[in-house]
């Protein structure tokens, strides 16, 4: 691996994940998490390169709803700035990317959108093949539930992981502040709730909410002066599979795979058991076990550390689950993960996905050292 570019997150503010924010609109929301940020990184919003926003404005019906975040971002004086209708942990990507080009050494990278004033049911419906997929009325939970039930009839795990798996971040995530569920639970507990679409129950699926976040990354030389323990990031990598479901083995994820071997490969890792913590966007226990048996990883194990945030599972705000996952890394290797801190934490696996049933991964492999001398 050629020599790249240093580059880290410096700075990381989320609002609570609720089901509706009431009194604030999507750009109110916003505002708070980005003075957050910078604050935190010392940093006013003139001192930042490059900034790239995360968001769906076809979810909340406001047309162009996404120029309203340069209201909080800063259209004055004028900069870099791109908007993705894609959750905004593939907005951080592409800003590590200018950075890579040099054109940047600061960004700021932000996820925002009122899921609650849409029908995310619906409107995720559109993701499907538009000729067969999509006139059927699938939407994000029968997708699913179609992948669960080629992973269960593989026989790769049983109904019984399924409510395992839920029950494990449910009470992880009693203990992130953060997390729209903080109940504590039993499998057995869970494994008793109606049916969603079988074989998924209501107990294993995260209600809708919606948040705002905002994450700052800085390239080396920079990352020192904002941050007293910036988190760098040590390799990355993304991969598409097909739109079509049928075109593709719902039972495991090609895509992930790759994507986790080829991010593992850039920060010089074996496998994905070396990390001390794995963050990943699965919406359903059947992701993943799915995602797992894509990174080689065993979910009893105990090591490393899988979602102690409680993961998607507790909080699942649109366009901005993603990229708390690696601001959960990033919380956890800086120590400022309070109560659900992994103790002596130094490498970490972030993972996050677009589409119906992991069409597309992304992961990121991050350490509190630098990657490159």
């Amino acid at each position: 691996m050629s020599k790249l570019r240093n580059v880290a997150v410096v700075g990381f503010a989320q609002l609570p994940v609720v089901a509706r924010d009431e009194h604030r609109t999507a750009t109110e929301m916003l505002y708070p998490v980005v003075r957050q940020a910078l604050q935190e990184c010392g940093v006013h919003r003139d001192g930042i390169d490059y900034q790239i926003a995360g968001s769906t404005d076809y979810m909340d019906g406001r047309p162009f709803g996404f120029v309203a975040a340069l209201d909080v971002m800063g259209a004055w004086p004028p900069r870099q700035d791109l908007h993705l209708e894609m959750d905004a942990s593939f907005c951080a990507y592409y800003a590590w990317v200018r950075m890579q080009a040099g054109e940047c050494d600061t960004a700021i990278v932000v996820g925002h959108g009122k899921t609650s004033e849409g029908d995310p049911q619906r409107v995720l419906n559109l993701q499907l093949d538009p000729y067969y997929q999509a006139p059927l009325g699938l939407d994000p939970t029968s997708t699913a539930a179609l992948q669960a039930s080629a992973f269960l009839a593989r026989g790769a795990a049983t109904a019984a992981d399924l409510a395992a798996v839920a029950a494990r971040n449910r009470n992880n995530g009693v203990r992130n502040p953060d997390n729209q569920l903080r109940s504590p639970t039993t499998a057995n507990e869970l494994a008793q709730s109606p049916w969603a679409v079988e074989p998924l129950r209501q107990g294993y699926l995260p209600p809708v909410g919606e948040t705002a976040t905002c994450m700052v990354l800085a390239a080396e030389g920079k990352a020192e002066t904002l941050c007293d323990k910036p988190v760098w990031i040590h390799g990355v990598d993304h991969r598409t599979e097909l739109q079509t479901l049928g075109a593709r083995d719902l039972s495991r994820s090609a895509g992930a795979k790759l994507a986790a071997e080829r991010a593992l490969a850039m920060a010089g890792l074996a496998k994905a058991g070396d990390v001390d913590v794995i963050e990943l966007m699965a919406a359903n226990p059947a992701e993943e076990l799915i995602l797992l048996e894509a990174l080689g990883v065993d979910p009893r194990a105990g090591k490393p550390s899988i979602n102690p945030s409680g993961g998607a599972l507790c909080a699942n705000p649109v366009m901005s689950t993603g990229l708390i996952r690696l601001g959960e890394t990033f919380r956890q290797l800086s120590g400022r993960a309070g109560e659900h801190g992994v103790a002596g934490a130094s490498r970490a696996l972030a993972h996050a996905a677009q589409g119906h049933c992991l069409q597309t991964n992304i992961f990121w492999v991050v350490g509190s050292q630098r990657r490159w001398s």
